[in-house]
């Protein structure tokens, strides 16, 4: 029995899954198996290539080479099966483009939507997916081929080894909190005031917290104790209007409730978490038509949120 005959789509979609989420154990979860059932068949698709594609360690798993080599062909393989089925199951059985987009939450609320209503009256044909999650999630799926386009912050250069990035602006990461506050209001504020509440920060690991971090070490803050993680804007944002939690979020994200009041913005200077925003892209894949064309919205998009990013 050849090397195809064996191969079945759980063994591509385990080695998928263990590669976006770092961990067998976040990897069972999406796939709403066991962690064992996971490592086994991990240990079957290692067997049928005869080359090891995992590395286990205490904080998760790694890919060998060989595991990037499969990665690659495994994402595109599994987007294109997909795509067929999708089509079958709409009845759409012609050549329909298909876009897959990820974008960091605070980009898919800003940059994002004028851009795709513009894309929607230029070729309405094209169908889009967005997807958000944190950089590293993002970057990884971009290098499975399950996405297209990236838009979010610059990578590691470790990390952006076969892509490229275009950078459309730079955003720095702000304080804010409800109006009850007591902070809220205050013309000049001591950063050391912030050890006094609790603080709504992004995902430890994420490129925002990196920027977040930086901002308490040259404050001579320390890092924070009293914490909560998290880079959903939804979370955060009732979190924060529920309680005297103070929210170090990226200015996009937060942009709109700081206009119509419903958060204030703390007068503590914060450009040291600026960081570029960008696309990211495969320099392996030429773009097609309609990405070109979405790319050029998005970056007309990226534009405008500059020009209304000047808050008073």
């Amino acid at each position: 029995m050849s090397m195809m005959d064996r191969l079945k789509i759980r063994h591509l979609r385990a080695l998928v899954a263990v590669a976006e989420q770092g961990t067998l154990v976040r990897a069972a979860d999406v796939l709403s198996i066991t962690q064992p059932a996971v490592s086994k068949t991990l240990a079957e698709l290692e067997g049928i290539v005869g080359r090891q594609l995992l590395e286990r360690t205490s904080k998760g798993a790694t890919l060998t080479a060989a595991g990037r080599v499969l990665l690659r062909h495994a994402g595109a393989s599994l987007r294109a099966l997909n795509e067929g089925l999708d089509s079958l199951a709409t009845g759409q059985e012609g050549e329909a483009p298909t876009l897959l987009i990820g974008a960091l939450p605070n980009v898919a609320a800003t940059v994002l939507p004028p851009a795709l209503l513009r894309f929607a009256e230029t070729d309405p044909r094209v169908r889009i997916s967005v997807r958000t999650g944190s950089n590293a999630q993002l970057i990884a799926a971009l290098r499975q081929g399950v996405l297209d386009l990236l838009i979010g912050r610059l990578a590691e250069p470790a990390d952006m080894q076969g892509l490229s990035f275009e950078q459309l602006y730079t955003e720095s990461l702000v304080l804010v909190v409800r109006p009850q506050h007591p902070l809220a209001g205050c013309r000049n504020i001591d950063p050391e005031l912030l050890r006094k509440h609790r603080l709504v920060l992004p995902d430890a690991g994420t490129r925002v917290r990196e920027a977040a971090d930086r901002f308490f070490v040259s404050s001579a803050l320390g890092l924070p104790v009293q914490t909560i993680e998290t880079i959903d804007i939804a979370f955060g944002r009732s979190y924060v209007l529920q309680s005297d939690a103070v929210w170090f979020v990226p200015l996009g994200a937060i942009e709109n409730d700081l206009r119509q009041g419903t958060f204030v913005r703390l007068p503590i200077d914060t450009r040291i978490t600026e960081g570029p925003v960008g696309l990211t892209r495969r320099v392996d894949r030429v773009p097609s038509d309609a990405l070109d064309q979405l790319m050029e919205e998005i970056r007309q998009s990226a534009s405008e949120w500059l020009n209304r990013a000047a808050l008073p």
